[in-house]
């Protein structure tokens, strides 16, 4: 299981947060009255483990922040506590929007904690683009969730290390009021703590101990070269 350790200082962080309701915008800009999407089934696949921000998989938002009033990226950061290397399968996201440019999903590994990238979205280890589900950048807020099959990337986290996650916000990311689970959003610059509005952005991750079968069935066949 993935857990995450926040600090009393997070938790004490949102106290004092904006009462921001179903604002898209960081600056309390009213967002005008959008229908949500349908929310969407399960990503397909089997795991050996997942870890999702909202404390389960497919959490719906209850609110959302846009691209240009919340973040262009939204991001997590989790410790491996399962005892064994992960190999990373899928990633999941409720967002709307259309298709990503070239960093549209991104992971970091070897992080020195439960802490943002020291630098933005283009020094990801691993990134690829994505078509979002609902096309609707208005969306709000945007319920449907689209899965990404990042399995034939060989993304490997060893056990006991931090990595990191995320996408590019097209349009509208799924969000929900802060859980104690702290995300960041690409913003002015920097990565803006989600905390500091009292937002938690909903992101999720699936994974199986080992190789994918993929990486299986390669290796296999450099062993056939050496026979």
């Amino acid at each position: 299981m993935l857990r995450k350790v926040l600090a009393s200082l997070v938790i004490a962080l949102v106290v004092g947060s904006p009462a921001l309701g179903a604002s898209a915008h960081k600056d309390g800009t009213p967002t005008p009255t959008q229908a949500p999407g349908v929310p969407s089934a399960e990503g397909a696949g089997g795991y050996d483990w997942a870890y999702g921000t909202g404390g389960a998989l497919d959490v719906v938002p209850t609110t959302g922040g846009s691209a240009a009033g919340w973040g262009e990226w939204f991001i997590t950061t989790v410790y491996n506590d399962s005892g064994q290397d992960v190999t990373l399968t899928e990633l999941g996201f409720p967002c709307s929007g259309p298709t990503t440019g070239t960093y549209g999903w991104i992971v970091w590994l070897g992080l020195g904690g439960l802490i943002p990238p020291a630098g933005q979205a283009s020094t990801a280890d691993y990134y690829g683009t994505f078509t979002p589900n609902d096309p609707d950048p208005n969306s709000f807020p945007p319920t449907v969730y689209s899965y990404v099959d990042v399995s034939g990337a060989g993304i490997v986290v060893p056990a006991g290390t931090y990595f990191c996650f995320g996408y590019d916000n097209t349009g509208t990311g799924g969000q929900i009021d802060f859980n104690g689970v702290e995300t960041w959003a690409w913003y002015s610059g920097v990565w803006d703590p989600d905390v500091n509005y009292g937002r938690t952005a909903l992101l999720q991750v699936k994974g199986i101990f080992g190789p994918t079968p993929v990486q299986e069935s390669s290796w296999g066949k450099v062993k056939q070269l050496y026979k």
